[in-house]
């Protein structure tokens, strides 16, 4: 007996592979595996890049939010001292500076008006605009 059943159904179904159609999958299967080899490299430099600009700004980010807390606390002590002198002022001159508060009131109250109407408040005494190109 040369053989038996299975190794006759064996060779039957080998003989029945193309060897062109199996070189074609296993070329398909490497290009491939080398175009996703390159997009993996192209992503680890990006997220290399990445991760360095993220650094850098979130430096930026804290030092400018530091800045910005400091502003904030010197904007609230020129306030604050704006108003202790204010007070002061209030307490030993409040003839004056009930008259100033008073105009300065109808000085919005005439902006706001003139608002209304679509005409640019005049801030008592505003400068007029700039002369055109001669």
């Amino acid at each position: 007996m040369e053989g038996s059943a299975p190794d006759y159904v064996t060779a039957q179904l080998l003989g029945m592979v193309n060897q062109d159609d199996i070189s074609a999958v296993v070329q398909a299967q490497r290009h491939m595996l080398d175009r996703f080899e390159k997009t993996n490299e192209m992503l680890l430099n990006f997220n290399e890049l990445s991760s360095s600009r993220l650094a850098s700004m979130t430096e930026r980010f804290t030092q400018h939010t530091r800045t910005l807390a400091d502003m904030r606390r010197d904007l609230d002590t020129v306030f604050r001292r704006i108003r202790t002198l204010r007070r002061k002022l209030e307490k030993q001159y409040p003839e004056s500076f009930s008259r100033c508060h008073e105009a300065g009131a109808e000085e919005e109250r005439e902006g706001r008006r003139e608002a209304a109407r679509g005409a640019a408040p005049s801030a008592g005494g505003a400068r007029p605009p700039p002369p055109g190109p001669p």
